[in-house]
């Protein structure tokens, strides 16, 4: 666990983040309207890096509670918003907020239920493909524990051969979210891409297949 961590940390102080898009997830703009979630709802953004698409969910008169290990990226992402946020601390958080983005600045897995209380909603785009297998159960558990009944989750995953790539992201096939997942949420697999086919990105890394997967889950 500490050696991701710091593998994370080292990626954003190289500057090589080849995973953040200046454009908004297109899953996002397709699909987020299948969570019903209204002006005022609270959504959740973990490994939220400094994200646009956090800026998208703001404009749709959500407030963003992000959570982030490096401080980097943080300060990044409200620098390039020409925002100052008022910093303070909150048990092992360092928190960056400024309505309607509240951005804690720590280990994700360190968060309770009280750093997400009143979420009505989180967004995951980059963070379950982001932790190896061992990691992605303990995350799963940690949003059955977290998250209030009802809370419901966007989820951006990616399926590929893992032997052909090494992560991350890491592969996550339909069966492993089923099981990280249907003990505590409901699962609807909503979209599934052709990456190979509709994209250029991965054209180069010789992968036999890939795709990326949206599912919806909602909490029981």
């Amino acid at each position: 666990m500490e050696s991701n961590k710091e593998f994370w940390l080292q990626r954003w102080r190289e500057g090589n983040i080849g995973w953040h898009h200046k454009e908004i997830n297109p899953h996002l703009l397709s699909f987020w309207h299948t969570l019903g979630m209204g002006q005022g709802s609270r959504v959740f953004v973990p490994l939220c890096g400094k994200s646009r698409d956090m800026i998208w969910l703001a404009q749709q008169g959500h407030s963003v509670v992000g959570a982030e290990i490096s401080e980097i990226a943080v300060r990044a992402f409200f620098s390039e918003q020409d925002i100052i946020a008022k910093r303070s601390n909150l048990g092992p958080f360092q928190v960056f907020q400024k309505e309607p983005y509240s951005l804690l600045c720590g280990d994700l897995f360190q968060l309770k239920s009280h750093h997400v209380k009143q979420v009505d909603a989180v967004y995951d785009r980059a963070s379950l493909v982001a932790l190896d297998a061992i990691q992605r159960k303990k995350y799963s558990k940690l949003l059955a524990e977290i998250l209030p009944s009802g809370c419901s989750v966007l989820l951006v995953s990616m399926d590929y051969p893992q032997k052909e790539m090494s992560g991350p992201p890491y592969a996550v096939t339909d069966d492993e979210v089923q099981e990280l997942f249907s003990d505590n949420f409901e699962v609807t697999h909503l979209h599934s891409l052709d990456l190979l086919k509709d994209t250029e990105r991965y054209s180069e890394k010789g992968l036999s297949r890939l795709s990326e997967k949206i599912y919806k889950l909602q909490r029981n």
